[in-house]
């Protein structure tokens, strides 16, 4: 080791940090001498930090990145540059990109923010216009294509609402005279539900296939799961059909006999077609589809819906209304859908949810099985939810599997049920049959729960291992528990070791049962990718851009494409076809402006 003599002139190069006391650190620097500074390029000026790379070394990741902006910046094309205002877009993307990874010896302040830099803005805005353009031209697309107007009569409406064991919301209401507005125009609906936990989006989804029904159209209902597509088809054929509607369910794993029943229906009698991504299937054809309603809209692709709204033949394209059971705030919703009219639910028809949600630490999880028991000795129903369906090497964490033995010889007096996914459609629907009836009151399950699944019986749910979902899916599963006349109790018990974040979370939700309040809590702590799925919701890849920084950009950026519009609604002046073409290459296939080729 090295010693040196004080008073010795070094030029240190790390990143710097507070120590315990209040002073500054830095951990294992690079150091030069004086003499050296000339030679070396990354002395005397900011140096950008990137990610680790397998293989790469980071002084060598670093000569990379500097020759490929080098190259690319000075050729970036801008079409966003003078026809955005300089307050909103203050430097060329290819002048922000170099300040972003190359900042100049001069450099301080903002400049060097990675959350207030000008570059930053300039970043910001051209992800999020050219995606907010893709959106305003989807729904003048939709807005301009031919649809068939539906003006049914009311009747079945009012049967099917006076069947009701409750009055609709006021929200129920709003959105049911929306959407037949929405079908009694000549272009085609494009409506999003949006409602917390109970607040009967089905119940205005059958609404609007009552519509379809007595207008002469066909409905598909389309379900993320096989369990769910299970349980709409069995509470609306008991609901629909002493009324005169024919319902159909279609599925994968259907049997051949079962597959060409309900294609059969498709083609000739059935009103209303609910399934899973079985109704994309080609060989599954519409008699006269006028309706597509998609449940859990998120964990569908836009192609998805594209193709299932093909189906409607030569009668142009189907009405759509979507619905989402996870609540997103208002801002994000805008944003996310703004080619759709949105309907919000604030109310339950039922009030306010009973749930009492407590957090278990994992070291008093004994708590749990004590009151798994009560529930068990008052003849309710109880679920336990495991983030897994197998034990695994690399998660350490509850199974389904294991923890399904482990209760049934702990309870050998009941009877244990087994949920998760990878049984098949008819084992499932065994299993939850099972437990509505209250042969087996207790169910081990994956989170095949977390939507749709409607026991009243049930008043408590443990999750194991409950860091490990999201806040806004704990949210969902927590919905299962307490919907009938007794109060429901949900614990989540944590792991051994979780972290300050996941501790963090889990107290957001023992706190409130507000859904909103629980998605804004998810955006803030974890981000939209992660608090609502970005996988499964094809929410758009941003690289700079984030919601929850950038969502006030979002109403400036909209007033500009709606002037644009407005004046020139082919977007054919010069400068605006450029911003307009640059919008169908990046956003064409995913928002289905273009064929998907």
């Amino acid at each position: 080791m090295e010693t040196y003599i004080k008073g010795r002139e070094l030029i240190l190069v790390g990143g710097v940090e507070k120590d315990k006391a209040g002073g500054l650190l830095m951990a294992h620097p690079l150091i030069f001498e004086p003499a050296e500074a000339d030679a070396n390029p990354a002395l005397g000026r900011v140096v950008a930090i990137y990610p680790e790379v397998e293989g790469v070394a980071g002084a060598k990741l670093q000569r990379i990145m500097q020759e490929l902006v080098e190259r690319a910046a000075p050729h970036l094309p801008d079409f966003l540059l003078g026809v955005l205002p300089p307050e909103l877009y203050p430097q060329p993307a290819g002048q922000a990109l170099l300040a972003a990874h190359q900042p100049g010896p001069q450099a301080q302040g903002d400049d060097l923010d990675p959350n207030a830099g000008p570059w930053l803005r300039s970043l910001a805005v051209n992800e999020l216009m050219y995606f907010e353009l893709g959106l305003a031209l989807k729904r003048r697309q939709r807005e301009a294509a031919p649809g068939r107007p539906l003006a049914p009569p009311g009747d079945l409406l009012r049967r099917y609402l006076d069947a009701l064991a409750f009055r609709l919301t006021p929200g129920q209401q709003a959105a049911c005279a929306a959407i037949r507005a929405d079908l009694g125009q000549s272009h085609p609906m494009g409506r999003l539900l949006c409602g917390d936990v109970g607040t009967g989006k089905t119940v205005v989804a059958v609404a609007a296939a009552c519509m379809a029904a007595e207008a002469g159209v066909q409905t598909a209902f389309m379900a993320p799961t096989e369990v769910l597509a299970q349980q709409h088809h069995a509470s609306l054929s008991r609901d629909l059909e002493p009324l005169g509607v024919r319902v159909a369910l279609a599925m994968g794993s259907m049997n051949g006999a079962a597959k060409r029943q309900v294609r059969q229906a498709a083609a000739q009698e059935a009103d209303l077609v609910v399934g899973t991504h079985a109704l994309l299937g080609e060989a599954l054809r519409f008699k006269d589809l006028g309706l597509v309603i998609i449940d859990e809209q998120q964990r569908f692709g836009v192609h998805q819906r594209l193709k299932l709204a093909a189906k409607a033949g030569g009668a142009g394209l189907p009405h759509l209304l979507v619905l989402t059971a996870t609540p997103i705030p208002r801002t994000l919703a805008l944003a996310l859908a703004g080619h759709l009219e949105i309907s919000d639910l604030p109310q339950r028809p039922h009030g306010q949810p009973r749930v009492t949600t407590t957090v278990v630490p994992y070291d008093q999880r004994r708590q749990a099985v004590e009151a798994v028991a009560q529930a068990l000795a008052k003849g309710h129903r109880v679920y336990v939810i495991c983030p897994l369906v197998e034990a695994s090497e690399a998660i350490e964490a509850q199974d389904v599997v294991q923890t399904h033995g482990r209760l049934a010889s702990y309870f050998p007096q009941v009877r244990v049920g087994l949920l998760h996914g990878r049984m098949d459609a008819v084992a499932q629907q065994a299993a939850l049959n099972d437990f509505k009836s209250g042969a087996t009151p207790l169910l081990v399950a994956t989170t095949v729960v977390e939507v749709g699944v409607d026991v009243p019986e049930a008043t408590l749910m443990v999750v194991l291992a409950a860091e490990r979902f999201g806040l806004s899916q704990l949210h969902q599963l927590r919905g299962r528990v307490g919907r009938g006349t007794e109060p429901g109790a949900c614990l989540l018990v944590a792991g051994p070791s979780p972290s300050d974040l996941a501790s963090e979370r889990l107290k957001v939700l023992a706190s409130t049962q507000d859904g909103l309040a629980v998605a804004e809590a998810d955006l803030h702590l974890r981000g939209p990718g992660e608090a609502l799925g970005a996988r499964q919701s094809g929410l758009p890849p941003f690289k700079v851009a984030r919601w929850t920084r950038d969502a006030a950009l979002v109403p400036p950026l909209r007033e500009i494409i709606a002037g644009w519009l407005a004046s020139d609604p082919q977007m054919a002046e010069p400068r605006l076809k450029a911003v307009r073409d640059e919008t169908i290459r990046r956003w064409g296939r995913r928002l289905g402006l273009v064929e998907a080729g």
